[in-house]
């Protein structure tokens, strides 16, 4: 005798092997489902499948495909149960491996960025074995990029305000909005070998808020991609498939197509192209625009010739071009040349807005570093300083600081190093200098100006004959010099100064300005006040 396994009579199944195997079924359906389910760990897709699998086999002579009234219900409980455990997992998985504290009682109002400063006020090293790759200016003081996450400090305090870290896994964070928001990649979206989905969370810079969380799946195989810039909705990408050419190409968080792309304009009888393709050194993500520079030559100029040998050789007939772009849509909002830039240009932003009333600026650099730089308003292009021959010393300049207010200018003397004040429409304001046994130990690089004041890094002389601690020169505009050293309040002493510019940086926040010194046990902060 034969038993039916396919098709029976509508009398129901009085075993619940019958039942069983139908949510083995169902489970088999949820593995399938995780094991394509962005972030989902992969062991709970194949426990899903085994385990359904097993349940399955061991109720196959009793499973019946009718009546489905007593099919369905098992097979949905099943896919149910194995996709709230997979998604479960993956959630707790994440808030296990999070360290996120959100501030309580955060200032309602931003100190403002001092104009001068005085004396060290707090200093600040990162927890466990965290390494600084950036300090940025956020709403209310620095935001410290980790190799983990970011901490946010209040600038006037140097109280930490909160922090989002990943426990024994790198991340990268990206801060944009005029400082208001960062981005915290789960991993690194600039891994070229990326081959799984990327977790991301925004964060508001005031408390450490999550603004939104999202999974980018990595890009396909045949598309060369890498990563420029974030939001708001959209993750900004330099994206060419196969031999095409390079686009900028915005993909929507929610769902990862494209949300809009810029490419390069084709014009009549010229042609321009990004240097080496798009990358950090021609795009910049400012508070409201999406900046991309490029370059243009007459179509004859590039006859038998190359790109590289016309990047070797700049002259007059080429022209640098700067486009904004709205990240939300794409839309051009103006297009800047730039003829006498003679080089392919390289954007930076100008540092925070200092002058009263001012605004920030975008400063655009020859890319090979010769020649005078522009100073643009990003709200229409416009020229916010004009940097002429007067300031500016072939060779020998240093542009500090830009906003719209004007222009702080380094220039190498043969004895002192001297910081012009210039107006927005190029003539110097005010000059400053240190000369003679007082020169920084870096040179003008590390720089950053404050209101009425310059800030240099440099070195002073320690407790010990022959040591070298790290300082910081003060010079303002109406006064004399003083060198600080940074000597943290409380216990511990200076650190000895870092053999070059990389290990001692200062950035002007508010609330402080913040010296970032590299020693033998690692990096530590020091906010400076008036």
């Amino acid at each position: 005798m034969v038993e039916d396994l396919t098709v029976g009579p509508d009398t129901g199944d009085a075993s619940p092997r019958g039942p069983l195997g139908w949510c083995g079924a169902g489970l088999c359906l949820g593995g399938a489902a995780l094991a394509l389910a962005p972030g989902a760990p992969w062991w709970t897709a194949a426990s899903a499948a085994g385990t359904g699998l097993l349940l399955a086999a061991a109720g196959r002579r009793r499973m019946r495909l009718r009546p489905l009234r007593l099919a369905l219900p098992p097979v949905a409980a099943g896919l149910a149960l194995a996709l709230a455990a997979g998604l479960g997992v993956r959630a707790l998985a994440l808030s296990l491996a999070v360290d996120h504290t959100v501030a309580a009682g955060a200032p309602e109002t931003a100190p403002p960025v001092p104009a001068q400063v005085s004396r060290v006020a707090w200093s600040w090293t990162p927890p466990g074995d965290g390494a600084v790759a950036d300090v940025l200016p956020g709403t209310l003081g620095p935001v410290v990029v980790l190799d983990e996450g970011v901490v946010a400090l209040d600038g006037a305090t140097g109280e930490e305000l909160w922090r989002y870290l990943l426990r024994g896994a790198g991340a990268r964070a990206f801060v944009y909005g005029g400082g208001t928001r960062v981005h915290v990649a789960h991993g690194d979206p600039g891994d070229p070998g990326r081959d799984d989905a990327l977790a991301w969370v925004e964060l508001d810079t005031a408390r450490g808020g999550t603004v939104a969380e999202f999974t980018a799946p990595p890009p396909p195989e045949s598309v060369s991609a890498e990563f420029l810039a974030a939001g708001p909705g959209t993750l900004l990408h330099s994206w060419r498939e196969g031999e095409g050419p390079p686009r900028i190409s915005a993909r929507d968080t929610a769902g990862f197509g494209e949300a809009w792309s810029f490419t390069v304009p084709r014009e009549p009888g010229r042609v321009c192209e990004p240097w080496q393709g798009w990358n950090a050194d021609n795009t910049l993500r400012t508070a409201d625009l999406f900046l991309a520079a490029y370059a243009c030559v007459p179509e004859q100029r590039l006859r038998g010739t190359s790109w590289a040998e016309i990047a070797d050789t700049p002259g007059d007939l080429l022209t640098g071009v700067v486009t904004a772009l709205d990240p939300r849509d794409g839309r051009v909002r103006w297009t800047r040349e730039l003829p006498g830039l003679e080089e392919f240009p390289a954007l930076r932003p100008g540092g925070p807005a200092g002058g009263a009333g001012a605004r920030p600026a975008v400063v655009v650099a020859p890319l090979m570093g010769e020649g005078a730089p522009a100073v643009l308003d990003p709200r229409d292009g416009s020229h916010a300083v004009r940097i002429t021959a007067e300031p500016w010393t072939e060779g020998g300049s240093v542009l500090v600081h830009a906003d719209t207010s004007g222009a702080v200018v380094a220039e190498e003397a043969a004895d002192r190093l001297l910081f012009h004040r210039v107006t927005p429409e190029g003539e110097i304001a005010g000059t400053t200098a240190l000369g003679g046994d007082r020169l920084p130990r870096y040179g003008p690089e590390p720089a950053a100006a404050l209101a009425g004041s310059v800030a240099v890094s440099s070195g002073a002389p320690g407790a010990d004959p022959g040591q070298e601690v790290a300082a910081v020169w003060s010079v303002p505009f109406d006064g004399e010099a003083r060198l600080l050293v940074l000597d943290p309040p409380g216990p511990g002493g200076p650190v000895p100064a870092g053999p070059s510019a990389d290990a001692h940086r200062v950035a002007a926040v508010p609330g402080a300005l913040v010296a970032a010194v590299r020693g033998t046990g690692g990096v530590r902060l020091y906010g400076l006040v008036a």
